[in-house]
């Protein structure tokens, strides 16, 4: 067996041994193709191969070929993309795939191992995608040795495929295990580590008030993570010395180092502590260690970028000048990611001498953060310290492409990783995210799939001329450059592009919009290639073009370390120290990227008092905004100190400005409303009235189009502006009023002085973008991932900010598609990736009319591309322009094949907003003819009914006009079935234990007594007090049997009145009983029904709580429900009981399960017999006799009728009431009963005879039923 770890940990063995022991031993049937002459290659690319030539071909089902490529150099690999791809081409020529080994000319010890495939992807191009391993002397080959290794062992048994080649070139399995190995570790690091809490003053007995804590270990641990891994991928471009990693080296600097110490922590302490914060921050030249008595500083801001020893006794062996010679090589980066987070606050005398404590970089040793030395050097059985665990894996600085790909941990990694952890961090996620290992990731190619399409729209909207077709060059990859005319119009476009992602995360939108957009530019010759010219390139993007938000300051950080990634990738390393090794600094992003509440604005008072045109407040906004642009590029702790309290003085002389405007009549506001109010009162006067005939769609039943109403054209819009116009009067009538300043505003006012941009632990309570990012007038593309947190996800408090700030509170989502909007300039786009439940769902129907009086550019159904997400979502781009008649939506389906999706024909948007409830569906060419039946009629039938049946107490409020309604049917019109029914959600019982009980001829009851023991026994074990009571039972089995089933009752319900409700689990039902305790429903008297009955008679009655099984048409329900007059009392006025429903109580109807296996193809609706339903059971009844619930059930359990509720009514898997109520049904003739009846009572009599056990091919014979009653529901409603 071929030793594959040994070959590619070495230097470049050559084409012999490539074939010979990597090739063969996976392709056994490869044909040696070593002689042939090498590939003919054009002069240009000549410049960056030296040579490239065929080494062996497999032939048949996976025809694919190996190659041996000789490059120039690595640099020449990095940037002569080109002409490598050219070279892929000329070696793959029509095949799809190819085993590439690259090397280079100058350096035989670095080579790669590349796997290129011709696949389908989201940009539909046919480039080759390459995915590569780095191999050689300096590279650790674990991954692909034992990958080849496995290929090696499948070939002894059968030929390799190309799904096992993508297999062992996987990244994505690659991160993955190292995820789940990092978790492992960080598990382990929370259980040992503390970091000082607390600050340096005093309690009552002298004592500092600082101590040790594990309280914020998990948010420690994910930022340590953070930059030991920054740290780790910088060491890739050789700007980190090997010795602060080696154990040998470290034991002739470190006093008594133990590696795998426990008790012991000065690794972290005196090696890694001093390299964040006293190196990486730190001029060269400016080093020291903070007790020097040679240095002078202000302790303001320079008290935390010094070593640090411990002041008890010393760190190290070596003298403090030698650890500074040490450290020497690390260049100095800025950047903030380093910045000591332990803060100076202010004494009594106003001095900064307290100390508060989160990195605990002290030189007290109690003041000193906790991390063993084992957490990094630990390699046992056990456990695997930090550093061993990085060191068997690759590391890349360069983030991979759509189509190169390095196999290998690159700084996408950190976004995968640590919005995993962030979801362990964060409470509304955690249980999740601790059960998981997948990612809340979006996916790359998602990314950059809406990264293009968003800057489509941008450059269409922007550059004057542009065509769709050159549009298409310009994002065509296989295109190297773009030669239009039009070029340097696209560069100066795009350098002014404004982007936001309100929901960041860790980054991956602005950071691959980065990528693109320096694509675009050198595309157009707008960028030279040197790698300076690129560092000074993204340089200005980020600070001209890119912003995020997030409400996690840690998320906030590790994008912010993403792009400082980006920027020393497209740097290179000199000797000389005083040019700071060729190292740029890096600069501040605190501005560019905030922690803040993206959903809560200012209030508008405040935004209207920020919008004053005003020479004075202007001029100062501007300078605030000159001050962050200083700090943006400043690189010493003095700048960035000095530039910081510029800011707080410059905030607070604009807040009190405002508060002085406040208080006083502006005359510059005054009048500049009363010219808006002008301006509206023409318009109103000029907008003329225009009566036009609103008619209906040709319908099935309708020979021509039906007249409704007359309606003026222009009504709408002067509604609108009758509206401003009321409220540009009410800011006119308080603008000429003087006001006091009370203390609500007085609040909001200070709030926005002391917001600090600075402050890496803190979290805004609003976001504005003038405010924050000195952007006015929105951004150009709005873009990103909102959270999909649930209303029941969310605070009491929290919902009261949100129904303050939007008028409502509703899943986040929905929130940050108001809010997108809202921060989009007009012409701009709002791009996310959400749930597609906002297609139909009612409580979305607010949305629905958001986006629809837009335009939207077009919908992409892309079913569920995350890995732990628990719902389908799809992209949509909306464009912020009012809405127009021509706009046509293009519709992808990437619900089977995401990376090959259904494209629809454009359909007008109208077709949206001329629909029941405005609902969007996917325009197959079945839906568009249901639209066209049906879209029109039903929708103004759901207008005119809908707030009259939306609940049961509605319908009853509307009873004398529904009731008229119903009798004016006749055979073929067609009505909501809100319209026809009665009834709503049922019982719940708030303790079905007490009340339930299960019928012994049932299944279920077998499930009864085989869990009985195992609840009680659980309840012993939970309650010790209860085994006591119980006494010794050898056999709790044998013990329940020997007792009747009214004495396990009374045993388990005394337990339960003891021991808590839930005490064997919640809602369990433990009683077993006899038919004859089943009271007979057809002789209860009315009294007995509404109240309750004797417990002399049997007392039990039918209870429906659904059906988890799914059956249609028919079932008789297992459950009985102790009716009893004590019971029913109590069930009335018991608060943890809902005693709803009660006047459709013993009511015949029909009822449905409430939730749908996503994979559904049907309804699974089935009679109801006279009982008491549940609240998972909710139930209607017909409330005419020429419409009979039999047919309800056939119409209801049609294909047709699915499709159509999946359509157009709800695509989720939760079936509520009002869905059903919206169904449209077609009132029958007698003729089309009678048929319908015959074949319904088929149906019933199957089901009944399967129940009842009598043996035949029931299955066969209940789907030519329904085939059946599919036919006729077709028919009847002509589809």
């Amino acid at each position: 067996m071929t030793d594959f770890r040994t070959i590619f940990e070495q230097a470049y063995p050559g084409k012999d041994t490539i074939y010979e022991e990597i090739i063969l031993p996976i392709f056994k049937t490869a044909k040696d193709l070593r002689k042939t002459a090498p590939i003919a290659l054009a002069e240009s690319d000549k410049q960056t191969i030296l040579q490239a030539s065929i080494i062996a071909q497999v032939s048949g089902t996976f025809f694919i070929t190996f190659a041996d490529v000789t490059v120039q150099s690595s640099v020449h690999l990095k940037r002569s993309r080109v002409s490598i791809q050219n070279c892929i081409r000329a070696i793959m020529e029509d095949n799809t795939s190819a085993l590439i080994f690259f090397h280079f000319a100058d350096n035989l010890n670095e080579w790669r191992v590349s796997f290129v495939h011709r696949a389908e992807t989201l940009k539909t191009s046919t480039s080759a995608k390459r995915y590569t391993y780095l191999c050689g002397t300096e590279h650790p080959c674990r991954t692909i040795a034992e990958r080849f290794q496995q290929l090696a062992k499948k070939a002894d048994d059968s030929d390799i495929t190309v799904t096992d080649m993508l297999d062992a070139f996987s990244v994505e399995a690659l991160s993955k295990e190292f995820f789940t190995e990092l978790f492992k570790w960080y598990k382990w690091a929370l259980s040992v580590v503390t970091f000082p809490s607390g600050d340096t003053t005093r309690d009552s007995n002298g004592n500092f008030n600082v101590k040790q804590s594990k309280a914020n270990n998990e948010l420690n641990m994910i930022r340590l993570i953070t930059r030991l891994m920054f740290v780790w991928f910088i060491k890739q471009k050789d700007l980190i010395p090997s010795w602060i990693f080696d154990v040998n080296e470290l034991q002739k600097v470190l006093t008594d180092f133990i590696p795998d110490s426990r008790e012991s922590g000065n690794y972290y302490n005196a090696i890694i502590q001093n390299l964040f914060f006293a190196t990486l921050n730190k001029k060269i030249e400016d080093r020291a260690f903070a007790d020097d008595t040679k240095i002078a500083y202000n302790t303001q801001f320079g008290v935390k970028i010094f070593y640090r020893d411990n002041s008890k006794a010393t760190f190290f062996k070596e003298p403090r000048e030698k650890i500074i010679e040490r450290f020497k090589p690390v260049p100095f980066l800025n950047g903030g990611l380093f910045e000591c987070l332990d803060e100076l606050k202010d004494d009594a005398t106003k001095t900064k001498n307290i100390e508060c404590f989160t990195d605990g970089f002290s030189r007290e040793p109690e003041w000193m953060a906790f991390i063993p030395n084992q957490l990094f050097w630990q390699n046992d059985n056990d456990h695997e310290g930090l550093l061993h665990l990085f060191h068997r894996y690759n590391f890349t600085v360069e983030e991979n492409t759509q189509n190169d790909v390095q196999i290998a941990l690159d700084p996408e990694l950190l976004g995968k990783v640590f919005e995993n952890l962030l979801g362990t961090y964060n409470p509304e996620t955690r249980d999740t995210a601790r059960k998981a290992s997948g990612s809340f990731y979006t996916p790359r190619e998602i990314v950059d799939f809406m990264i293009d399409e968003s800057l489509k729209h941008y450059l269409l909207h922007t550059v004057t001329g542009i065509t769709p077709e050159q549009i298409d060059t310009l994002f065509n990859d296989e295109i190297e450059h773009y030669d239009y005319a039009n070029q340097n119009s696209i560069v100066q476009a795009i350098k002014k592009v404004k982007i936001l992602d309100p929901a960041c995360g860790s980054g991956a939108f602005p950071m691959s919009a980065l990528h693109k957009i320096v694509h675009i530019i050198k595309k157009c010759n707008g960028s030279h290639e040197s790698q300076q010219s690129v560092y000074q390139l993204k340089l200005t993007l980020i600070e001209q073009c890119l912003y995020g938000i997030d409400i996690q300051p840690i998320a906030v950080q590790i994008c912010k370390l993403r792009f400082f990634i980006s920027l020393i990738c497209e740097q290179e390393k000199n000797n000389s120290a005083e040019d700071n090794y060729g190292i740029s600094h890096l600069p501040n992003l605190e501005t560019k990227f905030v922690a803040a509440d993206t959903l809560i604005g200012l209030r508008q008072k405040d935004a209207q008092y920020l919008d004053i045109v005003n020479t004075s407040l202007s001029q100062l906004k501007n300078e605030l905004a000159y001050i962050r642009t200083q700090h943006f590029k400043a690189s010493t702790a003095k700048e960035k100190y000095e530039c910081r309290e510029q800011d707080r003085k410059k905030r607070q002389e604009i807040i009190d400005m405002l508060a002085t405007q406040f208080l006083s009549i502006n005359p510059i506001l005054v009048q500049t409303l009363e010219r808006d109010i002008k301006i509206i009162e023409v318009k109103i006067k000029d907008l003329p009235v225009i009566m036009v005939d609103a008619q209906m769609e040709q319908s099935l039943f309708d020979s021509a189009p039906t007249t409704l109403f007359q309606k003026d054209k222009n009504e709408e819009e002067r509604e609108n502006l009758k509206k401003l116009l009321k409220d540009k009067r009410k800011q006119l009538a308080d603008a000429k009023t003087k006001k006091s300043l009370d203390k609500s505003t007085d609040h909001e006012l200070r709030e926005r002085a002391v917001w600090n941009p600075y402050n890496q632990n803190a979290v805004s309570s609003f976001f504005d973008a003038d405010w924050m990012f000195n952007v006015k007038d929105g951004f150009d593309i709005v873009i990103g991932n909102p959270p999909y947190i649930s209303t029941k996800g969310i605070s009491t408090d929290t919902k009261k900010k949100y129904e303050s700030e939007f008028g409502f509170s509703d899943d986040t989502y929905n929130l940050f598609t108001y809010k997108g909007l809202e921060l989009t300039k007009e012409n701009g786009s709002l791009n996310y990736i959400i749930p597609k439940t906002f297609w139909t769902t009612q409580t979305k129907r607010n949305m629905r009319n958001l986006i629809l009086d837009k335009n939207i550019q077009y919908v992409f159904d892309t079913a569920n591309p995350f890995e732990t997400v628990l719902v389908d979502t799809c992209i949509i781009q909306i464009s912020n322009t009012q809405f127009e008649k021509s706009n046509t939506i293009k519709f992808l389906d990437g619900s089977e094949n995401l990376h090959k999706p259904i494209i629809f024909e454009p359909v007008l948007q109208e077709v949206y907003r001329n629909t029941q409830n405005m609902v969007i569906f996917k325009p197959t060419e079945k839906n568009l003819k249901i639209w066209q039946l049906y879209g029109a009629r039903v929708k103004e039938l759901y207008d005119r009914w809908w707030n009259k049946i939306e609940t049961s107490k509605k319908i009853s409020e509307n009873a004398v006009e529904l009731k008229k309604y119903r009798e004016s049917l006749k055979p073929g019109d067609i009505a909501l079935l809100g319209c026809l029914t009665e009834g709503g959600q049922g019982l719940a019982t708030g303790n079905n234990g007490k009340y339930i009980a299960i019928r012994k001829n049932s299944k279920w009851a077998a499930n009864v007594l085989n869990s009985r023991p195992k609840k009680l026994i659980a309840a012993m074990e939970a309650e010790p007090q209860l085994a006591k009571e119980l006494g010794n039972i050898n056999n709790i089995k044998e013990y329940l049997a020997s007792l009747s089933e009214t004495e396990i009752a009374e045993q388990f319900d005394s337990i339960k009145e003891k021991y808590g409700r839930d005490i064997f689990g919640q809602g369990y039902i433990y009683k077993l009983i006899d038919d004859a305790e089943i009271a007979d429903v057809e002789t209860l008297t009315d009294d007995e029904k509404e109240n309750g009955i004797d417990t002399k008679k049997p007392f039990y009655v039918p209870y429906d709580k659904g059906d988890k099984d799914g059956n249609r048409w028919y079932l008789e329900t297992p459950f009985a429900i102790a009716w009893s007059k004590e019971n029913v009392q109590f069930l009335k006025t018991d608060i943890k009981a809902r005693y709803q429903g009660y006047t459709f109580f013993f009511k015949e109807g029909f009822c449905w399960n409430n939730v749908l296996n996503p994979k559904a193809r049907l309804l699974k609706v089935k009679m109801k017999s006279a009982s008491v339903n549940d609240v998972g059971s909710m139930s209607l009844s017909t409330l005419l006799e020429n419409i009979p619930n039999y047919y309800l059930v056939c119409v209801l359990n049609s294909d047709f009728i699915f499709d159509y509720y999946r359509e157009f009514i709800n695509c989720t898997v939760n079936i509520q009431i009002n869905d059903i109520r919206q169904i449209p049904i077609i009132i029958p003739t007698k003729e089309s009963l009678k048929i319908i009846s015959k074949t319904f009572q088929k149906a019933i009599d199957l089901k009944k005879s399967v129940v009842s056990g009598i043996s035949f091919e029931e299955n066969n014979a209940l789907e030519e039923i329904e085939k059946q009653i599919n036919t006729f529901i077709n028919t009847l409603y002509a589809i």
